[in-house]
């Protein structure tokens, strides 16, 4: 049997100690940066899916009417595409991340398609400083003649 008083009594603090500094605290704010890129994944799939439907209704009016055929108006398009972007994206300074729209181009006269990036700022920087999240969509033109 022990004595009761032995200098090993305690000892279970330090190792405590030692165990949430290097382990439980970490592994917290890993979890916690998942789910920031998570969510940042998401709603700048989102916010990028927004952009690309908006672009991809902004039909060439001129050359709808002369010759009835649909299609883009890229320059119309991209304003809208920004537009929609920034405001979809619009909790950027509450997650502390900065999206960006990165391109629109056109895969035929009516289908547009929108990139964005996304950089998040990690509580973990000895993983990296930063985290680059990218996404992209397409979207269709819906024009009906009457």
């Amino acid at each position: 049997m022990r004595k009761k008083n032995s200098p090993q009594r305690g000892n279970i603090m330090a190792w405590f100690a030692a165990f949430l500094a290097f382990v439980a605290v970490p592994l917290a704010a890993l979890t916690i940066d998942v789910v920031r890129a998570f969510y940042v994944y998401t709603h700048l799939q989102a916010a990028t899916d927004a952009a690309c439907e908006a672009a991809a209704q902004a039909l060439d009016v001129s050359t709808f009417i002369r010759t009835g055929a649909r299609q883009i108006d890229l320059g119309l398009g991209a304003s809208y595409a920004g537009r929609e972007f920034a405001g979809a994206v619009v909790d950027q300074g509450v997650v502390a991340y900065s999206p960006s729209l990165s391109g629109l181009r056109l895969l035929s006269p009516t289908v547009a398609e929108c990139r964005a990036t996304a950089s998040l700022t990690l509580f973990v920087p000895a993983a990296s400083p930063a985290l680059t999240v990218r996404v992209a969509s397409v979207a269709e033109m819906r024009v009906n003649r009457r």
